[in-house]
């Protein structure tokens, strides 16, 4: 007579055949078994995250060497901007030069055109000082510009007067940073040929004088400038003043001639 009850298995304890099918399988240790279901395994992933690391690290140099750059052009142009202001406002101060002498706060006289003596660059009397307030002044002013070498900057400075007293002080003004050489030469008419022009890099303030004292003026001044992010610049001024002068004077003789 057949009966319902689940077939035993020999050995398993007294389980049934259907619960020791339902036991998890047991795999033995250090072999892999295919799941049946898609992943990585750790080298994969190992690999996937150094790739990952080296292209992440490439476009950290990328873009760090961009930033650079950019911030060097930056620099570069805001010194080349600051650098024409200075020079463009050196030139319009030349070119409005006139031969007035001065004397210091001692009393001494000095020259129209002063070059290179002691921190001073270029000192000289310029006309086309503005007064829109009207003050009973002078329309001349007498000037200078020079380097700071231990700022680093070339200032513009200003006497309100022409003759100073022993008080006056000079207006100071930056116009440039980053200045590391100031030089001034002067250009002269050739002694030996008329139409000629030298460029006297020795200089000495003696050579605006002649032997009876009497000043000297140059046509045109050479200018070098250096500075840290540019380098040394080379500018050449006209002093509108005295070059009419030597105009004149030399069409005067031809015409004696």
């Amino acid at each position: 007579m057949l009966t319902s009850e689940p077939a035993k298995v020999s050995g398993q304890g007294g389980f049934t055949l259907i619960e020791v099918l339902r036991q998890p399988r047991q795999d033995p240790p250090g072999q892999m078994v295919d799941s049946g279901q898609g992943g990585f395994t750790l080298i994969e992933v190992l690999i996937a995250i150094a790739i990952f690391a080296v292209i992440s690290l490439g476009a950290n140099q990328v873009l760090r060497t961009v930033m650079d750059a950019n911030k060097r052009i930056s620099g570069a142009s805001s010194q080349y901007i600051e650098l024409n202001l200075a020079l463009a406002l050196l030139g319009r101060d030349l070119n409005q030069f006139t031969a007035r002498k001065v004397r210091d706060g001692e009393g001494e006289s000095r020259l129209s055109l002063v070059l290179n003596e002691d921190n001073i660059a270029i000192e000289f009397t310029r006309r086309g000082w503005a007064n829109p307030a009207g003050m009973p002044r002078s329309n001349l002013q007498r000037l200078a510009w020079t380097l700071d070498h231990q700022e680093g900057t070339l200032k513009r400075l200003f006497w309100k007067v022409l003759d100073r007293a022993s008080d006056s002080e000079p207006v100071a003004r930056v116009m440039l940073s980053g200045v590391t050489d100031l030089r001034i030469q002067p250009i002269l008419p050739d002694e030996d040929d008329a139409d000629a022009l030298s460029t006297f890099s020795d200089f000495d303030q003696s050579a605006l004088q002649d032997d009876d004292d009497e000043e000297i003026l140059p046509v045109a001044v050479e200018v070098h400038l250096t500075t840290e992010a540019l380098g040394e610049v080379m500018r050449v001024f006209q002093l509108v003043d005295s070059y009419e002068k030597v105009v004149v004077d030399s069409a005067g003789g031809s015409g004696d001639g």
